[in-house]
């Protein structure tokens, strides 16, 4: 028991080294090598710098020019980031960049330049945590984007918080309660801020009541 504990602490000491970051694990099982960890079984990863939050069952890191950072988990996996929640299977992530790509993925996440949390559903997910971009595509079902009374479906999109920023493009469908429209569309962009809508190709039903 005691040449496990000294082996986990050795562990996250060479990793703060390799990336000048605080990484805390812990799981039911750990396997270390040379350039290989493995961890499976209630895993709990805490990246205090980043606001990070990851659990999951199987996970492997990699070391990458001698550094852990290459990321894999097989499975479903939880993150919590800032003002955000991500779930989905199958996720590649790198911790040096805090960039990664998901599967089968569905986002909750706080808009910067509004009060209303944003929905996303995709099959394939890309993000960058440190600038706060998000984008995804689907082949099957269409990306799936609720915001207040907005629906939005299309099969891709691109989600800049920063900027406030949504871009649906190939096949848009969006449906807006609150106005009583409904657009079909190439593409359509949305400001967060006010919900004012921009698109290519457009048709509009209007309801009047």
């Amino acid at each position: 028991m005691k040449n496990k504990i000294l082996t986990f602490f050795i562990i996250l000491f060479l990793t703060t080294i390799a990336i000048s970051k605080t990484i805390h694990i812990s799981s039911d099982y750990i396997e270390p090598s040379e350039k290989t960890i493995i961890y499976q079984g209630n895993i709990l990863l805490k990246i205090p710098e980043d606001k990070l939050l990851l659990t999951s069952n199987d996970m492997v890191i990699n070391k990458i020019n001698n550094k852990w950072i290459d990321l894999n988990v097989d499975g479903k996996v939880h993150i919590e980031f800032e003002n955000g929640v991500m779930e989905g299977i199958e996720m590649k992530y790198n911790i040096e960049s805090q960039k990664g790509t998901i599967k089968n993925a569905s986002v909750t996440i706080n808009d910067s330049q509004s009060s209303e949390t944003i929905f996303i559903s995709c099959e394939t997910l890309e993000f960058d945590l440190k600038n706060n971009t998000f984008s995804g595509k689907s082949e099957k079902e269409k990306v799936s984007i609720t915001k207040g009374s907005i629906i939005a479906k299309a099969f891709e999109f691109w989600y800049d918080r920063n900027e406030g920023k949504i871009t649906l493009s190939n096949n848009v469908d969006l449906k807006d309660e609150k106005k009583k429209l409904k657009l079909l569309g190439d593409s359509v962009s949305i400001n967060t801020k006010d919900n004012s809508m921009k698109g290519k190709n457009v048709k509009v039903e209007i309801v009047v009541e």
